[in-house]
């Protein structure tokens, strides 16, 4: 039996440890020690700026305690009642002493305790005067306001993404191979490919044993040759300078002169001719000849048409006719 008793004795201790250290454990995560006399004192804002639980309540930026509690004044809703508590045990809140609303750069609310000049500490459970630091009210109306325009900027963005959304949509098509995309990005493929079927041409050109090579081979042996005929080449440019003076010297100027002579003396055989002067301008312009070669020609076209029709009145034709002569011959 007494096994059983200090067993059942153990368990429970093991169990009010473990509901000690849960309540202790909660408490010091919301930043209350409970082993730490803990004092609390009241102030009262209009606005506190965001200010919650568990925040700080601080001394020349030393932590002396935190806010437990944040409420509406139950009279005049106006007003916010802020209860915070001081955790450090030495320290007291001398008379005159301020609870300002403070706010750090990062936007978190804190009280931080102005010291007053005053005899005397305030003892727990009195009021604070409370006051809000210059410029935080603005602040949080800036922040307010930047808020709204913030909302209203997004409101703009969301639209302007739902309309791009919508033209995306729209280019891309519902999946139809058709749309402008797609054929962009098969277009760009063909292209791609084209490239590099052309980059394959130019490695082949621009191969040692490719076309570009070889133009290159012939160009440095056709270098060559010159380079190896040079002496051959300023000699032949030597002949033709050379010739070129010989003609520059030689007497153009006077058959320059025969030729025209000879053109002006055919251009007047040609107006004589046109005048009818002397034999050739008379065969062109005397009508007689044209008109006894004309009776020349139908002479000669009723002789040979006779000639056709009665070929006996002109030619002779006899077999026997050797043999007759032979005859005639004998007997005389």
């Amino acid at each position: 039996m007494s096994m059983k008793y200090s067993r059942e004795i153990r368990t429970g201790f093991i169990a009010i440890a473990t509901i000690f250290i849960l309540v202790w454990g909660y408490n010091f995560l919301k930043g209350n020690d409970i082993f730490s006399k803990q004092r609390v004192f009241y102030t009262a804002y209009t606005n506190v700026g965001g200010l919650t639980k568990s925040n700080a309540v601080t001394v020349n930026g030393f932590k002396v305690g935190l806010v437990k509690d944040v409420y509406f004044e139950p009279v005049n809703r106006e007003f916010l009642i802020v209860e915070f508590m001081l955790t450090a045990d030495s320290y007291e809140i001398p008379k005159g002493t301020k609870a300002v609303l403070v706010a750090d750069l990062l936007g978190t609310t804190s009280i931080n305790l102005v010291t007053g000049n005053e005899e005397g500490f305030y003892v727990e459970g009195d009021t604070l005067t409370s006051d809000i630091e210059e410029g935080l009210m603005a602040g949080i109306t800036d922040l307010s306001s930047s808020l709204i325009s913030t909302k209203a900027k997004a409101d703009r963005l969301f639209e302007s993404l739902d309309s791009l959304v919508g033209d995306i949509r729209d280019v891309l098509g519902p999946g139809d191979r058709e749309s402008s995309v797609n054929r962009a990005i098969i277009d760009l493929a063909v292209t791609m490919e084209n490239l590099k079927q052309a980059s394959g041409k130019i490695d082949r050109i621009l191969d040692e044993d490719g076309q570009l090579g070889r133009i290159l081979a012939d160009v440095e042996g056709f270098t060559a040759t010159l380079d190896e005929n040079k002496d051959e080449i300023d000699n032949l440019l030597n002949n033709l300078s050379t010739l070129s003076d010989s003609l520059a010297a030689a007497e153009l100027a006077s058959t320059i002169n025969n030729a025209n002579k000879a053109f002006e003396e055919l251009a007047l055989a040609m107006e004589k001719i046109n005048n009818g002067e002397g034999t050739i301008g008379k065969l062109f312009k005397d009508d007689s000849v044209y008109h006894n070669l004309e009776a020349a020609t139908a002479d000669l076209d009723s002789l040979f048409i006779d000639i056709k029709a009665n070929p006996n009145r002109y030619v002779h034709v006899s077999v026997f006719g050797r043999k007759d002569k032979k005859e005639k011959k004998k007997k005389k």
